[in-house]
């Protein structure tokens, strides 16, 4: 049985999938070194680990490029086979890896090192602009295309275009279904945005008709590790698939563990634990365990245009760094 791990990136503005898939290695490798998982790792850089990365930065991007300012930064050029060929330049996140990389542990008081270096009203902004779409999901239940022009028409655009949403998906259920048919021990590793995209394909595996012969064969994900998750909140999981279904038909049936990840002020994830949570998921035994771990994402970098630091607790990076992400893939791994 093949280990098979499957990683799915998040929201906003991405660079070349290549770029970003080279760099999404390098930053495992780092945390499983960080781990001390070095049979883990020899099995990444040897192959017998698989790792699939699913990219739809350039549906990301697209949408990000009806906005003047954000078309200005899209100044570098995307892998020939996207037909959206506008991304970001690579080189910022070369630098951010570099600076966090430097870092000789991610622990609270290092964190709190690059909290007084690295000042970043952007990110406040953001979060605010978060903060008030997830309000809006709550109050409203759905979105409307005026929210799409607004605070983050990515995740706007997925949770109301099923043009946009089913794109996305097929990204990952073209991967995913065939491990699954043959019966790959999978991790599933997902990020931010990247966490609603694989709730909505588990779902749709667990309870549409046409995958009725996948489900009578057992497939399933051993492990699903959550980081940046925003599935926590009440209007997200109202805009999920099955959001609205009967009592225990909403919840996805192919999980057999489900580690999630959450750093100190990670403004995506405002609700921490997914146990509590998604208690009712356990008890109806369509999840067999569920667990949250609390860490800091020191990653930070440079901004391009004024050169200074700039933290981020929620980047995909920093996470997949971090030892406790190393420690969760490596204990799945080595099972």
């Amino acid at each position: 049985m093949a280990k098979h791990l499957i990683l799915v990136h998040g929201r906003s503005v991405k660079p070349a999938g290549s770029l970003m898939a080279a760099m999404v290695e390098t930053a495992l490798r780092e945390g499983l070194r960080r781990a001390g998982a070095g049979s883990a790792l020899a099995d990444l850089e040897a192959g017998d680990l698989k790792l699939s990365f699913i990219y739809y930065g350039d549906i990301n991007n697209e949408i990000a490029a009806a906005d003047p300012a954000e078309r200005a930064i899209l100044t570098a050029t995307n892998d020939p086979r996207y037909a959206f060929r506008l991304t970001l330049p690579f080189d910022l996140i070369e630098v951010g890896y570099a600076l966090t990389s430097a870092l000789r542990r991610f622990n609270r008081a290092t964190y709190r090192d690059v909290l007084a270096e690295a000042e970043d009203w952007r990110l406040l902004d953001e979060a605010a602009d978060i903060a008030s779409l997830f309000g809006q999901l709550f109050t409203f239940g759905f979105l409307n295309d005026r929210l799409i022009s607004g605070a983050l028409p990515d995740f706007s655009a997925y949770l109301t275009s099923q043009i946009v949403s089913s794109a996305i998906r097929s990204r990952l259920q073209s991967v995913l279904l065939p491990a699954m048919e043959a019966r790959d021990d999978i991790c599933l590793l997902t990020h931010s945005m990247g966490c609603i995209v694989a709730w909505d394909v588990l779902w749709k595996l667990s309870y549409m008709s046409e995958y009725e012969p996948l489900r009578a064969r057992g497939g399933h994900v051993g492990r699903w590790i959550t980081c940046g998750c925003p599935l926590g909140e009440p209007g997200v999981r109202r805009n999920l698939l099955g959001g609205w279904a009967r009592a225990n038909e909403e919840f996805p049936r192919q999980i057999r563990q489900w580690r999630n990840i959450h750093a100190e002020d990670d403004y995506i994830a405002h609700v921490e634990r997914m146990r509590s949570t998604f208690g009712a998921m356990m008890r109806a035994g369509f999840v067999g365990q569920i667990s949250d771990r609390k860490i800091y994402n020191c990653w930070h970098y440079a901004d391009a245009t004024t050169g200074a630091l700039v933290s981020n607790p929620h980047d995909l990076y920093g996470y997949l760094m971090h030892p406790a992400m190393g420690a969760a893939i490596a204990e799945w791994a080595q099972h």
